[in-house]
């Protein structure tokens, strides 16, 4: 739906396709407002960008009975 679609159906006097276009246009919008948000939570969260899928490290093994030491200390 188009916002053109919109207009020209008011014109018409149609409130029921003025209201059905209007509510089809807005839930576009919502939609792709709320897929923005969630790349850019997901972003902030795991700490990379929406482009380039994070890759974790693995983790260093202690051996058992061993402790790390921080060298930044």
């Amino acid at each position: 739906m188009s916002t053109r679609t919109l207009i020209d159906n008011i014109k018409m006097g149609d409130a029921q396709k003025s209201n059905n276009t209007f509510n089809s246009i807005m839930q576009d919008k919502i939609i792709g407002a709320l897929d923005t948000h969630k790349q850019e939570v997901a972003s902030k969260m795991y700490g990379a960008s929406v482009d380039a899928p994070a890759v974790e490290e693995p983790a260093a093994e202690t051996p058992k009975g061993e402790t790390t030491i921080d060298a930044d200390i």
